[in-house]
């Protein structure tokens, strides 16, 4: 099917991300009960399922986008953010199916689009640095240059723009950075700046991946896994009581 319109390309992802909305929260919600893990995967699947149709369908749209000079206006910048998203949103996805592999390669492209486009989005780029240190072999270490760099871009970005300051993702992005730098008093500000902006279990699924991060590292003895426990006791602090 070729794509006539960015309106079409917009409509198609829009679609696929309320299938997959849909089907994150159910599957999440399945899980914390306790549901059968079968069961959860194949909630998930749906939305993954629907992104990915959506995604292949509107391949020339994504051509098109990469062959025009950024800032997009209009339609463009509109599908562009929405092709961004919904990329994301599948790597989300095949993260909670255990599909390492796939997300990867999901956040790497959703990635290169924030990077193309200098976009103020950094949920790919980002994601792509938890799961390559979830899943190894990448230690803090090695990816210390790459996090900096974000950290710095996400300081700049927030400082440039009011808009996005006020949205808690942009700091919990900020804080994940700097409590994997280490910098520890830093992160705490971005968390406490995030969990007052942030949507209801935001913060808790933040604290969560973190915790999965350092249960890896630990386990492949990063000499580094101190920063991170830090920031994750900063934020952890900072949550009100169950």
């Amino acid at each position: 099917m070729f794509m006539q319109t960015m309106r079409d390309a917009i409509d198609i992802l829009q679609q696929a991300l309320k299938v997959a909305t849909t089907s994150r929260k159910k599957g999440d919600a399945w899980r914390r009960a306790g549901r059968d893990e079968g069961a959860v995967l194949a909630v998930y699947d749906v939305g993954a399922a629907a992104l990915q149709g959506g995604i292949e369908v509107v391949v020339p749209a994504r051509q098109q986008l990469e062959s025009m000079t950024p800032p997009l206006t209009g339609d463009a910048a509109l599908c562009l953010d929405e092709m961004v998203e919904s990329i994301g949103a599948l790597g989300g996805l095949r993260q909670r199916m255990a599909q390492f592999e796939q997300a990867l390669a999901s956040y790497a492209a959703g990635g290169a689009l924030e990077e193309r486009f200098a976009l103020p989005d950094t949920y790919n780029r980002l994601n792509a640095i938890k799961l390559r240190l979830l899943t190894g072999p990448a230690s803090l270490q090695e990816l210390q240059a790459e996090i900096k760099a974000l950290a710095d871009l996400i300081e700049a970005a927030l400082r440039a723009s009011q808009a996005l300051s006020d949205k808690g993702w942009a700091w919990a992005d900020l804080g994940d950075c700097l409590g994997l730098l280490g910098r520890t008093e830093e992160s705490a500000r971005a968390y406490a700046t995030f969990i007052a902006k942030a949507e209801i279990k935001s913060p808790e699924r933040a604290l969560d991946v973190l915790k999965q991060i350092a249960a890896a590292l630990q386990a492949r003895a990063d000499p580094q896994i101190a920063r991170l426990q830090s920031a994750i006791h900063a934020l952890q602090g900072r949550l009100p009581s169950p």
